[in-house]
C-alpha cells in the first residue's frame, strides 16, 4: 500500500509542477486583462470562454475518460494505439464541424449573445477555431499522462499555456484588440503547440479509426458526458443569466471571482490528473478500498486548509491582481465557488466503485440532476439574492452530487470513507469560512485574527470528528519527504 500511495503522490507532485506554473501564469494574466478590459468586456470574454469550454467537452464526448480505462484494461501496445487514434480523431472531426458551422452563424449569434456586439461579428468563429486546437492538445496530453510521460505532459502544458498567454497579451495590450485579441492569441499559441504534439505522437497513431474501438470508447465515455459537462454547464448557464438579468458588469465580477477561485485548482487538479489512472491501476489489489479511503479523506483535509488560506488573504490578493477597486467586491463569492471545485474533485474519489464496474450512467444521472438543481435554484433566487444565487447553488449542487454518487457507489464497491465524519468536518469548515467572510464584509476590528482562530478550529475538527487519527500524523510526517524525494 505504501508503494502505491507513493506512486500517487509522486505523480501528483510531478503534474503539479506544470499546473502550478500554468495557474501562476493565469493569475498574472488576470491583472493584465483586468487593467485592459472594463468589467462589461470581461463579462463578454468570460461568457464566450465558458460556452467554448462546454462545446469542447461535447466534442470530446467522454473519450478521454474512456481512454484512461481501456489503456489500463488492455495491456497490448497495438490495442492502446488504436484506442488513442479513435479518441483523438473522432473529437477532431466534431470540432471541425463546429468550425464550419461557425462560418455561417457567428455574425447573427453575436447580436443575440452580447449587449454591445461591436467588433464581435467573428468572435464565435475564433472561439471554435480555438476549440479545435484545444481538443487536439487535451487528448494528446491525456495519453501522455496515461503512459506516465510526465515531463512531456509538463512541457506540453506549459508551452500551451505560456505561449497562448503571451500571444494574447500582445494582441490585447500592444495591438489594443480587446476581447477579440484574447481569442486570436489563444488561436496562435494553441495551434502552435497542437501541431508540435501531433508531430511528436504521430507514431502512436494508426492509419485509420476502427469502428469497434470507437464504439467501446463511446459506450464507456458518453454516459459520463453529463458529469464531465456539469461543471462547465453550470458556469456557462450562470454567465448569460447574470449577464442579461443583472448586468454585464455583474457578469464580469462573477467571472473575476470564478477566475480567482480557480487558484484552488493548484491543489485539486494535480491530484485529479493522477487519481483516475492510479485508481484504475490498483483496482485488483486487496487493500485498494483502504487506499481509496485514505486518499479521499486526505484530499478533503488538504483542500479545505488550502481554501482557508485563500479566504483569509482574498482581499489583498484581489487588490494586487487587479489594481482596480471595481473588482474588489468580487471577494465574498470566491470561497463558495472554490468549494464547488473541491467537491467536484471529491465525486471522482467517492464514485470510484462506479468507474471500476463501468456503471458510468449512474454518475451521469446524478450530475444531470445536480445541473437541474443548480439552474432551477439560480433562476428562482437570482431576482432576490443577485450574485449570491449562482454562488450558493454551486456549493449546493456539488454537495448533492457527492452524497448521491457516494450512496450509489457504495452499493457496487464498499469503501469506508467515514462519510459522517467528513460531513461534520466539512460543516465546521463552512462555518469558519462564513465567519471569516462576515468579518471582512462588516470590517470588524482585528478581523484578521479569525484566520488563525479558524485554522485552530479546523485542526481540532480533523481529529475530533474522526476524519484522521492522531497516530497517522507521525506516519505521514515521516513518509512524506521520502515520497516526494523518490517521486522527483
Amino acid at each position: 500500500m505504501l508503494g502505491k500511495l507513493k506512486q500517487l503522490l509522486s505523480d501528483s507532485f510531478a503534474f503539479s509542477i506544470a499546473l502550478m506554473g500554468n495557474k501562476l501564469v493565469g493569475m498574472l494574466l488576470f491583472p493584465v486583462f483586468a487593467r485592459s478590459l472594463d468589467t462589461a468586456q470581461y463579462g463578454d470574454w468570460d461568457m464566450t470562454n465558458s460556452i467554448a469550454m462546454v462545446l469542447t467537452y461535447l466534442c470530446i464526448l467522454g473519450t478521454d475518460s474512456a481512454l484512461a480505462f481501456y489503456h489500463f484494461d488492455d495491456k497490448e501496445e497495438v490495442e492502446r494505439k488504436r484506442y488513442f487514434t479513435a479518441a483523438l480523431l473522432f473529437p477532431v472531426m466534431l470540432g471541425t464541424g463546429l468550425v464550419i458551422a461557425a462560418l455561417f452563424v457567428s455574425n447573427p449569434l453575436s447580436s443575440v449573445l452580447y449587449q454591445n456586439n461591436s467588433g464581435y461579428s467573428h468572435l464565435f468563429l475564433y472561439a471554435m477555431v480555438m476549440i479545435l486546437a484545444n481538443i487536439i492538445i487535451h487528448q494528446i496530453l491525456a495519453y501522455a499522462r496515461f503512459t506516465r510521460r510526465v515531463w512531456t505532459f509538463n512541457l506540453g502544458t506549459a508551452a500551451y499555456v505560456i505561449g497562448s498567454s503571451l500571444w494574447s497579451i500582445g494582441f490585447v495590450v500592444i495591438a489594443d484588440m480587446g476581447v477579440v485579441g484574447i481569442f486570436l492569441g489563444q488561436i496562435v499559441g494553441q495551434w502552435s503547440v497542437a501541431l508540435v504534439l501531433l508531430w511528436l505522437f504521430r507514431k502512436q497513431l494508426t492509419r485509420s479509426v476502427q469502428w469497434d474501438y470507437l464504439q467501446r470508447l463511446l459506450r464507456y465515455g458518453a454516459p459520463l458526458l453529463p458529469a464531465l459537462l456539469a461543471f462547465w454547464v453550470m458556469n456557462a448557464l450562470s454567465r448569460p443569466m447574470i449577464y442579461h438579468w443583472i448586468s454585464a458588469e455583474a457578469a464580469g465580477l462573477f467571472g473575476a471571482a470564478a477566475r480567482i477561485a480557480s487558484i484552488i485548482v493548484l491543489f485539486t487538479s494535480a491530484f485529479q490528473l493522477a487519481w483516475r489512472p492510479f485508481a484504475l491501476s490498483i483496482k485488483e489489489q486487496v487493500d485498494a478500498p483502504r487506499i481509496y479511503s485514505m486518499v479521499g479523506r486526505g484530499y478533503l483535509v488538504g483542500a479545505t486548509f488550502f481554501l482557508l488560506a485563500l479566504t483569509w488573504s482574498i482581499q489583498p490578493v484581489i487588490q494586487i491582481l487587479t489594481g482596480d477597486a471595481e473588482y474588489l467586491s468580487a471577494y465574498p463569492y470566491v470561497w463558495l465557488l472554490a468549494l464547488g471545485t473541491i467537491l467536484n474533485g471529491m465525486t471522482g474519489i467517492v464514485g470510484v466503485g462506479l468507474l471500476i464496474h463501468k456503471r458510468t450512467k449512474a454518475i451521469s444521472y446524478t450530475f444531470m440532476m445536480a445541473a437541474c438543481l443548480f439552474v432551477t435554484g439560480t433562476i428562482l433566487l437570482i431576482p432576490w439574492w443577485g450574485l449570491w444565487a449562482p454562488t450558493i447553488m454551486t456549493g449546493v449542487a456539488y454537495g448533492f452530487a457527492v452524497l448521491s454518487i457516494y450512496r450509489k457507489a457504495q452499493r457496487m464497491y464498499l469503501v469506508n470513507f467515514r462519510m459522517p465524519s467528513l460531513l461534520w468536518y466539512l460543516s465546521i469548515c463552512i462555518g469558519c469560512y462564513s465567519l471569516l467572510t462576515l468579518g471582512q464584509l462588516q470590517e470588524w476590528e482585528h478581523w484578521w485574527l479569525l484566520g488563525p482562530l479558524s485554522f485552530t478550529i479546523m485542526v481540532i475538527a480533523v481529529f475530533m470528528t474522526g476524519v484522521l487519527q492522531w497516530k497517522t500524523v507521525p506516519f505521514f510526517l515521516h513518509r512524506l519527504p521520502q515520497f516526494v524525494r523518490r517521486g522527483m
